[in-house]
């Protein structure tokens, strides 16, 4: 993601959007037209957070969605304590007129959760009326968690960029909720200043008691899957024509990524892995070293743009990775001591239909054999844990 500073008024202005964003001056509805939490009384809870088809504003109590056909209005947050359990099969969109209206999201608090449990034949689905139509920046703002694990910024904790919300600390096993069979499309809406995008998801210090599994970004306007610190561990996700970086992640994240598979346009995007630790500051700790495993790539064939951008420290260990059709296939900017000690490198890879294999912005020095072990017979990832609920399926996969 794109990470100017902030300003103090634009912060402030855009929380102010957030708030404008509720339904609080309209008042509540009859109590028929409101699903999800409800008082002591069996009436709707005091926010009325879902009324009848739309989605919007602070969820403070437990709410469930049940299956359906829903709009998303506005910035809606999961306060700490509640949890937002959406059943299988729904679907939520951020309509045109939302959309102009200003950002429209879902955000967790630290300490909030949310259960989006779905399956092969019945994913949760989040999108937008226009499908990013017009190109350029998405929709909507995506989906973010944040947590209390481990980061590694000064004192453990920091603030995200939008909406500036609280995450790290000391649980790297916090529980944040459950992502399961969960399509995020056509989000990276720009902030009202255009100085940032939002992702598609976005993991914010989340811990390793949190579940993200068989989740999909497709033709986002920035990255897909970032992960700022943390240990959360994602299992078959998809990545599809994101116009930024697919997979991304720094400030210390230390979990795992299995089975995934990347998808990027010819000639659009950035880097299927941008990779970093923490910015200035190489030797912080943690230092991000996650593991990656049974990855399959696709690439855009930019000049000079690569697979995997390696910088600012990072570690990390890659396994069955196969990956095709690049300029480049890695960059290595920070970390020869990562390489040199083992805490970076590539086993099982099959790289092809590339100009380089890795270019060393050092010192120019070949450490290729350092940092790869090739094999030809590596497989990358399982596809038929992508089959029936993904674009990426729906697009026929990977040609031959």
């Amino acid at each position: 993601m794109r990470k100017p500073i902030l300003k103090t008024l634009f912060v402030l202005s855009l929380l102010a959007g957030f708030s404008s964003c509720s339904n609080d001056d309209e008042g509540l509805q009859p109590t028929d037209d409101i699903i999800g939490g409800t008082d002591d009384d069996g009436t709707g809870g005091d926010d009325g957070v879902l009324q009848g088809t739309v989605l919007e504003g602070d969820i403070t109590e437990d709410l469930l969605v049940e299956t359906g056909d829903y709009s998303l209005r506005g910035a809606v947050i999961v306060k700490e304590g509640a949890t937002l359990t959406i059943e299988r099969g729904s679907t939520f969109t951020v309509t045109a007129e939302d959309q102009a209206a200003g950002v429209n999201l879902v955000f967790v608090e630290q300490g909030g959760r949310i259960v989006a449990e779905g399956t092969a034949s019945q994913p949760i689905v989040f999108t937008s009326e226009n499908q990013n139509s017009e190109g350029g920046d998405g929709d909507w703002g995506g989906i973010g968690i944040h947590g209390r694990a481990r980061m590694n910024a000064p004192g453990g904790t920091s603030q995200s960029e939008a909406g500036q919300l609280p995450y790290g600390g000391e649980d790297d096993e916090d529980d944040s909720g459950v992502l399961r069979y969960v399509r995020v499309e056509y989000a990276g809406q720009a902030s009202s200043d255009g100085q940032f995008e939002f992702n598609a998801f976005s993991f914010f210090a989340v811990g390793s008691g949190t579940i993200i599994e068989n989740c999909e970004a497709f033709e986002g306007a920035d990255d897909g899957f970032e992960f700022y610190g943390g240990t959360v561990n994602a299992t078959n996700i998809s990545a599809v024509g994101m116009e930024d970086d697919s997979i991304d992640w720094d400030e210390g994240y230390r979990g795992t990524i299995d089975n995934a598979v990347i998808y990027q346009y010819d000639g659009i995007g950035d880097f299927a892995f941008e990779l970093a630790s923490r910015s200035g500051e190489n030797n912080a700790t943690p230092r991000a070293k996650p593991t990656v495993s049974n990855v399959t790539l696709r690439g855009h064939n930019r000049e000079g743009k690569a697979a995997f951008d390696l910088k600012q420290g990072t570690g990390g260990t890659f396994d069955n990775i196969v990956g095709y059709n690049y300029e480049t296939m890695i960059f290595v900017n920070d970390q020869l001591q990562e390489v040199e000690n083992g805490d970076l490198e590539f086993t099982n890879a099959h790289f092809y239909d590339y100009t380089n294999l890795v270019v060393n912005n050092v010192d120019d020095s070949d450490i290729t054999d350092e940092l790869i072990s090739m094999n030809e017979e590596a497989t990358g990832a399982d596809l038929s844990e992508f089959e029936g609920w993904t674009n990426f399926d729906t697009m026929g996969g990977f040609e031959e």
